[in-house]
């Protein structure tokens, strides 16, 4: 007997660009192969990623100069196609800055059980400062699904809902090892760094710092930095003031980032904060061990510490240094990384991790195959 068709919206800011909104793309891809009905709902007129299903583009809608007229008519819109469509569930992946906008989204215009995805360690870009005010924004919420337990136990202390759990990312083992085989111009050897350069949070200056310090650039090892973005250039700047243009090297963020990933030596993480770094995954899913900050969520979910890479103590420059010392230096560690790198992020594959979120939402498991 067939299984009745079931619908999910997938609502994001836009379908490029970013981390979450290449997780929503890749969800959908994954959801669709189980034969899940997708929608996704933007509201930024950027869709550069692959995704599956219809989509709903609220950014091509912005006709009015007045922001108040225009949000009004997305909302509209909105709640009329989740009528016409009747979805049996909503996935809400974005970060909110408008708090009373959220709370007439989830209230009036969503029409189905809906969760919120967190994807960061700042709850602040998820709920209202007021517990009072954030139980009424959320109300009506199905559940809040994590990146990670950090995330998750944050949630449960400072606001006590017991409706939250933790979905790891996807990582599309076999997919990545196909595409990070494509052959591309790249240094000898090299450290990798790869990122969003829209503003710091990733902090390559940190990164670029110790590199400055390591044993890098006496070993014929440069450092290449993966990434666009307006920060892009106080970062070039930093590097020429560090005298160090021949040693670290810019390139543009490729929608086939994995065989800077296969060819690196190890990729790094810098970053301030983070919710669960694809990074990481990517680059173990392509055989690369990786050294990170320990910041507060992602990173220690991820490396086995000495297994598959190594952590570092958060914020730590000097610490960093030591690290990439010790992978640059013990390549029988190096190697003993590598050889448990790809195994390591196999409890991330996509049929694992759609099957975590039927079950989460209540829906029987089908083939994902």
């Amino acid at each position: 007997m067939l299984q009745p068709k079931i619908k999910i919206a997938l609502v994001g800011e836009m379908l490029s660009r970013g981390g979450a909104e290449r997780v929503q793309a890749r969800l959908s891809q994954y959801f669709e192969a189980a034969g899940i009905e997708i929608h996704h709902v933007v509201f930024i007129d950027e869709v550069t990623y692959s995704y599956a299903g219809a989509v709903l583009n609220l950014g091509k809608q912005k006709t009015h100069r007045n922001r108040f007229v225009n949000k009004w008519l997305m909302l509209r819109s909105l709640r009329a196609y989740l009528k016409e469509q009747k979805v049996d569930f909503i996935i809400d992946f974005r970060a909110k800055h408008n708090f009373f906008q959220e709370y007439v989204l989830a209230n009036f215009v969503y029409n189905a059980p809906y969760v919120v995805s967190i994807r960061g360690s700042k709850l602040d870009l998820y709920f209202p400062k007021s517990k009072a005010f954030a139980r009424k924004v959320y109300r009506k919420c199905y559940g809040f699904v994590t990146v990670s337990k950090a995330i998750e136990s944050l949630i449960v202390f400072r606001y006590g809902y017991t409706n939250v759990t933790t979905i790891y990312n996807p990582v599309a083992i076999q997919e990545v090892e196909r595409k990070s085989r494509v052959a591309i111009d790249l240094p000898e050897k090299y450290l990798l760094g790869i990122g969003r350069m829209k503003d710091n949070v990733k902090q390559f200056d940190h990164l670029i710092k110790a590199f400055q310090q390591s044993d890098a650039r006496a070993l014929g090892v440069k450092l290449l930095l993966v990434g666009d973005g307006p920060y892009k250039e106080v970062l070039k700047d930093l590097v020429a003031t560090l005298g160090l243009s021949d040693s670290v090297l810019f390139q543009s963020f490729s929608k086939n980032p994995f065989p800077y990933y296969r060819n690196a030596l190890f990729t790094a993480l810098t970053s301030k904060s983070e919710g669960f770094p694809n990074v990481l995954l990517e680059s173990l899913a392509t055989g690369t061990p990786v050294v990170a900050y320990n910041c507060v969520s992602g990173p220690s979910e991820i490396i086995r510490h000495r297994e598959n890479g190594l952590l570092v103590e958060d914020q730590d420059i000097s610490a960093m240094v030591q690290a990439m010392n010790t992978l640059l230096q013990d390549v029988e560690l190096r190697e003993y990384c590598r050889s448990n790198a790809t195994e390591s992020v196999h409890q991330f594959t996509p049929t694992r991790i759609v099957e975590q979120w039927l079950s989460f939402l209540g829906l029987p498991a089908r083939n994902t195959n």
